[in-house]
């Protein structure tokens, strides 16, 4: 009895030692992050106001205390900004130049910050206002600052929240000027129908060694409506290819001297999913949705071609064709049918005109065909109407059916094509097959005024094919006769399928 007394506290001791064990796995480590919410400072002026006191020249000092607050919207982190963040509030937004790297760990996107002004300068980059630590003496004349030193960064900056919402500003670019005070500057932006124009296509972000300046443009009005994405060679994204569809892109809003140009973070700002804008040389996929999918070409005049549909010149039975010129750049203007230019045209369809149709009925007609005229020099032989589609997975039996029309028809006859319908799969396919028309041959003959429809079916020969299918309506043998060539066009091509 005495021996049980005497080691009585035993399972006392085994119980503090758990609890204890217990209590130190609950407690932070010391380099677990301190949680921060809003911290003691509040803002007395907004970025616009403070922004409203440079106009030119050199910096500005800002010797009262004033203090801005604004949620981080671009930081370092896929360094395509460097030594530098923007910040944004309600009035706008504004660039923070900072000594050292790897800001985002301090000041990433969505983070709310006080800046505590007094004692900074600001200044501008060729049209972008920015705050630094001091006077660039090389470059006060045109507002230079310089960084901020990383030991005066915490004197200045006061961390706030994380995780703040930031809702980029529907614009359009017509909206955006390049003028100092431009509300949208370092501020951030949507801009939705754009896509990157048909040179930069083939590029990455930016260049091997240097910074990418790539064009996007929208569809209402390629000449007008564009704008520069520029990348940093630094950034981690630099040598990715650039998106190839359509859609909206957030970026932040700059301007460079009189250009405009938008940052992006990375690459998940760029979301261009959708099809390309219809474009006279063609562009985009024809996505099989419904059958019967029909096309005309009654807007080609205002939308140029639609998506999917493609015109060639070059063509072969292992060569899909390189980009076919068309008349005057574009098929903003209807062609008569005896003009004798070369090159891919706006035709008045043949459906409800006659031969003897004159210019005037031909202009004004709303019926629409999209045609094309040979010379010796021009698709004779190797031109083609081509339709790419993006695929044709779960669908068969696929059929094809247009009018293919003959349209010059003088009283002297001229020379004949000779058309026929082939196929292969792949965006650049080593062969292609030709497939059998009804009727056949097909022709067009200047001289001839017809209108004939041609049916085409592929049976199983596309039946589920899962990568792109391009089909085309191609001359690959040298026209017969002497004279003139024919004006052809073809109009209300329909696919069916199962």
């Amino acid at each position: 009895m005495l021996l049980k007394n005497k080691n009585s506290w035993l399972p006392k001791i085994a119980i503090f030692v758990s609890a204890a064990v217990v209590i130190s796995a609950c407690q932070k480590t010391f380099n677990d992050p301190p949680v921060i919410g809003e911290p003691d400072i509040v803002a007395n002026t907004t970025i616009k106001d403070v922004k409203a006191r440079y106009t030119s020249g050199a910096p500005v000092a800002i010797t009262d205390n004033v203090v801005i607050e604004g949620v981080v919207n671009c930081d370092d982190k896929s360094g395509n900004y460097y030594q530098q963040i923007a910040i944004q509030d309600s009035t706008g937004g504004v660039l923070l130049r900072l000594a050292g790297n790897n800001h985002y760990n301090n000041y990433p996107v969505g983070r709310k910050i006080y800046v505590k002004l007094k004692g900074l300068y600001l200044g501008q980059y060729n049209g972008t206002l920015q705050f630094g630590g001091g006077v660039d003496s090389a470059y006060i004349s045109q507002g230079g600052v310089t960084l901020l030193a990383v030991n005066l960064q915490d004197q200045h900056i006061i961390k706030g929240p994380l995780n703040q919402p930031l809702e980029p500003k529907l614009v359009t670019v017509s909206q955006l000027t390049t003028t100092l005070q431009d509300k949208y500057i370092s501020t951030l932006i949507k801009l939705s129908g754009y896509e990157f124009s048909s040179g930069d296509r083939s590029k990455n972000y930016a260049d091997d060694g240097f910074s990418g300046n790539r064009i996007i443009q929208d569809c209402s009005n390629l000449s007008a409506n564009k704008i520069t994405v520029r990348t940093s060679n630094y950034s981690n994204f630099a040598t990715l290819p650039v998106a190839q569809g359509n859609g909206d892109i957030i970026a932040v809003y700059s301007y460079f001297g009189s250009t405009k140009q938008l940052t992006i973070r990375d690459t998940t700002d760029v979301r261009f999913y959708g099809s390309r804008c219809p474009t006279a040389s063609g562009d985009g996929q024809i996505i099989l949705s419904s059958s019967p999918q029909s096309y005309n070409f009654d807007n080609i005049g205002t939308a140029g071609l639609p998506i999917g549909v493609y015109v060639k010149e070059g063509a072969s039975s292992s060569y899909i064709g390189n980009e076919g010129f068309v008349y005057q750049t574009n098929f903003n203007t209807g062609t008569a049918w005896n003009q004798t230019s070369a090159g891919f045209k706006n035709f008045a369809s043949a459906t409800g005109l006659t031969s003897t149709a004159s210019t005037t009925v031909q202009t004004g007609a709303t019926n629409r065909s999209l045609g094309y005229r040979q010379t010796s020099s021009f698709g004779d032989p190797g031109a083609a109407f081509a339709f790419l589609l993006a695929n044709t997975t779960g669908k068969t039996n696929l059929q094809l059916e247009f009018k293919l029309q003959s349209l010059d028809a003088p009283a002297t006859a001229g020379r004949t094509t000779t058309w026929r319908v082939d196929y292969a799969t792949g965006l650049n396919p080593p062969l292609f097959s030709t497939v059998t028309t009804s009727p056949a041959p097909i022709t067009t003959v200047n001289g001839t005024f017809s209108n004939n429809t041609v049916t085409v079916n592929f049976g199983s020969l596309l039946n589920n094919i899962s990568q792109p299918v391009w089909i085309r309506i191609v001359t690959l043998a040298a026209t017969t006769g002497g004279g003139n060539r024919p004006s052809t066009g073809i109009d209300d091509v329909k696919f069916t399928w199962n």
